[in-house]
């Protein structure tokens, strides 16, 4: 598989292609691009050829959308439950966050007895998301701890 911005191939370090691994009928090929060329909404072109399946040339768009997130520092004592803001601006459709605690892992919607997640309202472009952490977990959290809302937009059209 190669990745091409309108027809033109690309190279450089500002582009990094993962090829994955072919499994099942299927592999995922991923195109990381780095932030010194990630300034504008851009549509790329993955174009593949397999031998097996008699395809030459198949190409799928992938639309490449740049927004803004937001994400407030907050110092807040430990003895009540606390809310963080996620502010997305700039974005062409509505998408969720994840949020990421301290340890790298996803909080699940479910993990109420910790966590409320909030994924608010998307308008023109713009959505705030909010994440309560519980006050049981706020008593146990070291104080450089870090939680990280993690976007991801997909564009059903292509």
């Amino acid at each position: 598989k190669r990745w091409t911005p309108m027809l033109t191939t690309l190279s450089g370090s500002n582009y990094v292609v993962s090829a994955g691994t072919y499994g099942s009928n299927s592999q995922t090929t991923t195109l990381t691009v780095k932030a010194a060329a990630n300034t504008a909404d851009s549509t790329y072109t993955c174009a593949i050829t397999s031998n097996e399946w008699f395809e030459t040339n198949k190409q799928t768009n992938v639309i490449l959308n740049i927004f803004a997130v937001e994400f407030n520092d907050k110092t807040v004592l430990a003895n009540a439950d606390r809310t963080i803001t996620c502010a997305v601006t700039g974005m062409s459709a509505e998408t969720t966050v994840t949020w990421i605690d301290p340890s790298n892992r996803e909080i699940s919607n479910s993990d109420t007895n910790n966590y409320v997640i909030n994924q608010g309202n998307y308008i023109g472009g713009n959505k705030e998301y909010f994440l309560t952490i519980k006050k049981v977990v706020m008593k146990t959290l070291a104080e450089t701890s870090v939680y990280k809302c993690k976007v991801l937009c997909v564009d059903t059209t292509a």
